[in-house]
């Protein structure tokens, strides 16, 4: 095994003296180098030249958005990627129970147990966790704002961790405007016309640890899960659906539509962000979205190999 670093110096979890250090006694030989991140994307170029030169094992220090930029660099190869989750929600990582101890997810890594995801593809790019449009991607945007605005959002950050996903679904609530958007939506011989308050493709049940939009979904049946919550016009009513989706049980309201399916395409009235991951990809107002089998190849916990 040679493993190569890609930490993110701004995730959550600090000490990087320590973890440096850790890092160094627990993976000793085996240890090529420790990158740091700079600037967003720079994961991403870090990972696709760690595939053209045909690296082993790359290792995560960071959030569920290091990880993805991570895998949008070595999605399809032979990589093996390694999580040593110092993030903020750490969605994937919390799946398969990795260690938040920086010594424990390294004991992880050595162990090199594998487990082969899919991944979701839309509009060229790829995330392993949980994505989609409307009320969760603004939660999102205004979670990751609070983190980055100041010197007191990053505090607010590490001291609330992934509550601070419930605190920004209070700040788009108040913000949320009674005017929807249409959508249509069209998968295998089906179509569907709405205006949702969360159109949701999932590739396991949680997002922001503490909702469970999509019990029971799975990240290795090749299958996308979808959760389409219709939009209301009150407030009220939409903080009690949310209160429900915390427990899983929003999927029992008539509301709330949900399938699988290997690739759809939506369209909207007007160009909209589509999150994965919890990190906001771009505006479009049309989403090809599809299953992409088996295309990374992650270390986790043996106990935990056939998580899902």
């Amino acid at each position: 095994m040679k493993i190569r670093v890609v930490l993110n110096p701004k995730s959550k979890s600090g000490g990087q003296e320590y973890i440096g250090r850790t890092l160094k006694e627990k993976f000793s030989q085996c240890l090529i180098s420790i990158e740091e991140t700079a600037y967003p994307g720079h994961a991403i170029r870090m990972a696709q030249k760690a595939a053209q030169e045909n690296a082993d094992t790359l290792v995560v220090v960071g959030g569920d958005g290091t990880v993805n930029e991570v895998l949008n660099g070595i999605a399809g190869t032979n990589i093996k990627l390694g999580i040593i989750p110092t993030g903020t929600a750490n969605d994937l990582a919390t799946l398969y129970h990795i260690p938040t101890d920086v010594a424990g997810a390294c004991d992880v890594i050595l162990e090199n147990n594998l487990s082969c995801l899919d991944l979701i593809c839309v509009n060229g790019r790829y995330y392993v966790t949980s994505g989609g449009i409307g009320l969760p991607g603004e939660v999102v945007r205004i979670a990751n704002k609070i983190k980055l605005k100041s010197l007191v959002g990053r505090f607010v950050g590490q001291f609330l961790g992934s509550r601070i996903y419930l605190l920004a679904v209070l700040c788009a609530l108040l913000k949320k405007s009674k005017q929807g958007h249409l959508m249509d939506i069209q998968w295998e011989d089906c179509s569907l016309n709405m205006d949702p308050l969360a159109f949701m493709v999932d590739n396991q049940p949680f997002l922001g640890r503490d909702f469970l939009i999509s019990p029971g979904a799975i990240n290795n049946d090749g299958l996308l899960d979808i959760c389409l919550i219709k939009n209301s016009k009150s407030r009220i009513q939409t903080f009690t659906l949310l209160f429900k989706v915390r427990k899983g049980s929003h999927i029992h309201l008539p509301s709330v539509r949900r399938w699988q399916t290997c690739e759809l395409i939506v369209q909207t009235e007007e160009s909209l962000p589509f999150f994965g991951d919890g990190e906001v990809f771009g505006q479009s107002s049309q989403f090809s979205i599809k299953i992409v089998p088996k295309a990374l190849r992650v270390i986790v916990p043996k106990a935990n190999i056939s998580q899902g």
